[in-house]
């Protein structure tokens, strides 16, 4: 119990100590998501109807069949984007793509939601809960912790070679590496839900309604 209490202390300052970046990356989702709202209503019929073409045959094919080698490829996928991340912190100059990759993971989330309430109503809001929602809510938090702690990390490498503060490189580098390995947990994790549970749960659901 003291063990979990200390933790959470930990994790709450640290995320506090970096509410500025926090509320950088946040926003930047938050922008991608409602781009991507905007961007369905910049359909043509034709394009929306080869969307939902598209989608329909994904219900009744493969797409969404339990698959082993589906499930390896997006475990893999996600292990590496974890470690894209991290190497990305480390450059200093691959923080910009980190940013991007976030605001593009808001975009794809707010086009694919907001597509299939207008398209397909409460059918689309089954799938929205059963296809899209369940591994991106482990996918999105992570991938915020591991953007978030690349900055961080990026942030102490430029003190030290453009002022002359004071950092303690192997302290950071220890954070941040930890906070790498639990996001790669929760990725591979994900993954797994992306590619196992999420197609199981959806073909039955659309069966059944």
């Amino acid at each position: 119990m003291f063990f979990l209490l200390k933790l959470r202390f930990i994790i709450e300052e640290y995320f506090r100590d970096r509410i500025f970046i926090l509320i950088l990356v946040l926003v930047l989702f938050l922008m991608g998501t409602i781009f991507g709202i905007l961007a369905t209503g910049m359909l043509s019929p034709v394009q929306r109807d080869n969307l939902l073409g598209y989608l329909d045959q994904g219900l009744h094919g493969e797409i969404f069949t339990p698959n082993s080698v589906y499930t390896r490829q997006t475990i893999v996928a996600n292990i590496k984007i974890v470690f894209f991340l991290f190497f990305m912190g480390i450059s200093v100059i691959g923080v910009p793509l980190a940013l991007l990759l976030i605001f593009t993971r808001g975009f794809i989330l707010g086009y694919s939601v907001s597509f299939l309430l207008r398209t397909m109503g409460f059918k689309g809001l089954v799938l929205i809960l059963t296809g899209v929602l369940p591994h991106n809510l482990l996918i999105i938090p992570a991938l915020i912790v591991m953007v978030i702690a690349i900055i961080d990390f990026a942030a102490a490498l430029t003190k030290i070679r453009f002022t002359k503060k004071q950092v303690v490189i192997g302290e950071e580098m220890i954070k941040c590496a930890i906070l790498t390995v639990v996001v790669l947990v929760v990725m591979m994790l994900a993954g797994f839900v992306q590619g196992f549970i999420t197609p199981l749960f959806t073909a039955w659901l659309t069966q059944v309604i």
